[in-house]
């Protein structure tokens, strides 16, 4: 059920509405020039209106300009050149011939000249070459939700694990040649009740618990940027994991009235009641629980009684320099604003938001990168025949 809740989240669309410099994205046509994306992109999920979505392919750019995309679980990373070419498909395998690598996750980045997945769910992260041998492996005992390469040996780590009726948050940093961690910050929360037991749902209070506690992580120059949404505190780390400094964002967060949070749990009930007769045809067996789900919504209203903090943010992106981009909630059309913070002076200098008249931006942390003054992504080509899906680099242009 969880994971249910956790796909049919609705953004907010009330989030940072502040007067922005509009950038457009247009895309480099010469970027993959010559690509067959009905290849490459073989594995497409559709959603319960059939239309098709990419969510499962996560984009890492390196250093040389250099892309990887990785399919979801499957043991298939696309590696690209800095021109945005196709290279090969890279699949992953012991020496050992009979051995095979467990549930697969996506490259989160490079440590030298190896790759590193992210952890699965026994906390193996594979290291391999750029022909897919597995050189070494690591353990954590804990899940990896981000990891991030800060240099050739040290990783900052994302992560959380579960105690007896509490569930632990934290930032480390993970030196891969000692193996030691350096736990940098953490928060513990109540494990949450679910519907059976509290007999209602309320989506507002979920989404901002769901928030606390989950730092993002981004590297600048020399440094490790820990961001939260919901304290609003920037810290600054070096690679090792000592800190350098701790700055509240200086900016007023963002506050639901009783009103606004009733209008939402109205727009999500109707989404809801909408997506039955999809439900119906692809599965019934999903029927219970949706309605389950429904009646939730419909009983929480009565129990929104008093405004709430919704935090900061939702999604911090490494920007162009020493800047991180800090967004209210840039999956709703329209409704992409964010504040350029820059590390460095320790302040916001300016907010934007983007539109692209090509493509249906997908600006995510897993598809959405920024390097080297371009924006590269894993994005929908707009009114295409075929496979809809592209690796595109855009250029920026101020409206």
């Amino acid at each position: 059920m969880k994971k249910l809740f956790l796909i049919l989240i609705l953004a907010f669309a009330t989030c940072f509405q502040v007067d922005a410099q509009v950038i457009t994205l247009v895309a480099d046509e010469t970027y993959g020039n010559g690509n067959d994306w009905d290849k490459i992109f073989d594995t497409y999920y559709d959603t319960l209106d059939g239309r098709p979505y990419g969510l499962r392919k996560q984009l890492v750019i390196f250093d040389d300009g250099k892309a990887i995309v990785s399919h979801a679980t499957r043991n298939k990373y696309s590696l690209f050149d800095s021109n945005g070419r196709f290279l090969k498909d890279i699949t992953l395998y012991y020496a050992d011939k009979g051995k095979k690598p467990r549930n697969l996750q996506p490259v989160e980045g490079k440590l030298g000249n190896l790759y590193f997945t992210r952890a699965n769910n026994t906390g193996d992260i594979y290291l391999f070459d750029d022909k897919g041998l597995i050189v070494k492996e690591l353990k954590i005992k804990y899940q990896a939700l981000e990891m991030l390469a800060l240099d050739d040996h040290h990783i900052a780590i994302f992560g959380g694990t579960s105690w007896t009726n509490k569930w632990r948050h934290f930032v480390s940093v993970l030196d891969t040649k000692t193996g030691k961690e350096k736990i940098l910050c953490d928060a513990f929360e109540d494990m949450k009740a679910d519907i059976k037991s509290t007999g209602y749902y309320i989506y507002t209070e979920s989404r901002r618990n769901d928030m606390k506690g989950h730092w993002q992580i981004a590297k600048v120059s020399d440094k490790l940027i820990v961001s939260n949404p919901i304290d609003g505190l920037v810290r600054t780390y070096d690679f090792n994991g000592n800190k350098i400094s701790e700055k509240h964002l200086d900016w007023e967060p963002q506050n639901l009235s009783v009103e606004e949070q009733v209008s939402l749990q109205n727009d999500r009930i109707q989404r809801l009641k909408d997506d039955l007769p999809q439900i119906t045809n692809t599965d019934e067996r999903l029927l219970p629980a949706y309605r389950e789900l429904i009646s939730a919504y419909e009983k929480g209203i009565q129990h929104i009684k008093e405004p709430i903090n919704m935090g900061w943010f939702t999604m911090a992106i490494k920007g162009n320099d020493d800047n991180i981009l800090f967004f209210g909630d840039a999956e709703v059309a329209g409704q992409n604003t964010f504040h350029v913070y820059s590390a460095n002076k320790g302040q916001s200098i300016s907010t934007g938001s983007f539109q692209c008249e090509d493509y249906d931006l997908a600006l995510t942390k897993k598809r959405f990168v920024c390097h080297n003054g371009f924006y590269y992504g894993v994005q929908e080509l707009k009114d295409c025949k075929g496979m809809p899906l592209r690796l595109v680099r855009f250029k920026a242009k101020s409206n």
